[in-house]
């Protein structure tokens, strides 16, 4: 059975349609991560809900999931993330009726931030592995990605233009992720990780185009089975889907982002409609054809994005923000280096980007104590007047 598309099937909604790269955090989007990793100290906490509803002859249908994803900066290219899903409920009716609370968590420890080129164009690359622990009351959930009683492992990579290397945030970007998924379904112990277990491969592709308080972006994504789900597994098609969605920015360190999945492809193997015979798999059997064979023809995913200050980092309000990048750029414009030339020497070569990072930080640090010695300064004069 292996149909290019990508199987992030659930019937209902989810906003991240694969198994292993749903309800990502960081720097990421619903369903691709980037290569930018989150600054050392830095912690990003990201609530997301997925949901999907219809009506059939036998009453509406319902599908809710909604996660935490708590992702942390452990050092300037390695950041790690720990993602509960907090609930799962699918409504319709005593023979349909399935929740978990909680579901399973996923841990996951990505490497980014490593610079190269492409054709001249400077591109940044990085690595994620992750691992699905079961954790939850019911697995193999209709509408939802395929999953076992047993943990999963995943392992991919993403390569990631920034069309500002300086500040990835301020422009245009581009990524695409290529991920390996083993279900670890091959028998009944949790470490039978390659010995006939269900695999398949997981893509995705995003554009972002951002400005000071939105960002518009598109998703493409989906996955190919390389060995097929076993017979029992209600998710057993892939499928390929565009997320076209925004991101608010209302306050500095906090935004909402809402996306569409539009089901472009499915592609699996054929169900039944109606009762299922005794000695039958339920799962390939459905009420009848009002319930889609595996996948929605679209579903939506929100989230509220935050990134409080730690003991390890102060997160900067708007203001600071585009005060930081003003005045650096005028210190470039003192010394003579153009943004064409600082961005070509940042992807010349690992070093040179490296030294470039630490000079940076550096100005910035001999600048903010400047700051702080001029206002302690000021509030002297200030009690010397009062006396």
């Amino acid at each position: 059975m292996k149909r290019i598309t990508l199987l992030t099937g659930i019937f209902l909604l989810v906003g991240g349609a694969t198994a292993s790269t749903q309800f990502l955090g960081g720097h990421a989007l619903f369903h691709t991560w980037t290569a930018q990793n989150l600054e050392p100290g830095q912690l990003s906490v990201k609530w997301q809900s997925r949901f999907w509803s219809g009506s059939t002859s036998l009453g509406g249908v319902s599908n809710v999931t909604q996660a935490v994803a708590l992702t942390f900066g452990f050092s300037p290219h390695v950041e790690l993330e720990v993602t509960p899903i907090l609930y799962q409920d699918i409504n319709f009716n005593p023979d349909l009726v399935t929740y978990n609370a909680p579901d399973d968590v996923y841990f996951r420890m990505r490497f980014g931030g490593y610079r190269g080129r492409v054709m001249s164009n400077p591109i940044q690359w990085g690595l994620q592995a992750s691992a699905r622990t079961n954790s939850s009351r019911v697995s193999n959930v209709y509408l939802e990605p395929y999953s076992n009683v047993s943990n999963e492992v995943s392992l991919g990579g993403t390569v990631s233009w920034f069309a500002n290397q300086l500040y990835p945030a301020e422009g245009p970007s581009a990524h695409a992720n290529l991920t390996y998924l083993n279900h670890n379904d091959g028998g009944a112990s949790s470490i039978n990780i390659f010995s006939g277990s269900t695999n398949d491969l997981e893509f995705a592709f995003a554009y972002r185009y951002p400005t000071l308080h939105w960002e518009l972006f598109g998703e493409l994504y989906g996955n190919v089975f390389l060995t097929d789900p076993p017979d029992h597994a209600y998710t057993r098609a892939d499928a390929i889907w565009l997320q076209p969605g925004f991101t608010w920015r209302f306050f500095q360190g906090m935004s909402l982002t809402a996306g569409l999945d539009l089901r472009v492809l499915e592609s699996g193997p054929a169900v039944h409609y109606g009762a299922w015979p005794a000695g039958a798999y339920r799962q390939q059997y459905r009420p009848n054809d009002e319930f889609p064979a595996y996948y929605p023809p679209w579903r939506m995913s929100v989230k509220m994005a935050f990134t409080p200050s730690t003991t390890f980092r102060h997160s900067q309000t708007f203001s600071e923000v585009r005060l930081d990048s003003q005045k650096d750029w005028e210190m470039r414009e003192k010394i003579g280096v153009t943004e064409r030339e600082m961005i070509d020497w940042l992807g010349a070569e690992d070093q040179s980007a490296e030294f470039l990072d630490l000079e940076l930080e550096k100005i910035r640090a001999e600048r903010r104590q400047a700051e702080k010695e001029l206002e302690k300064l000021k509030d002297k004069l200030k009690d010397d007047k009062g006396k």
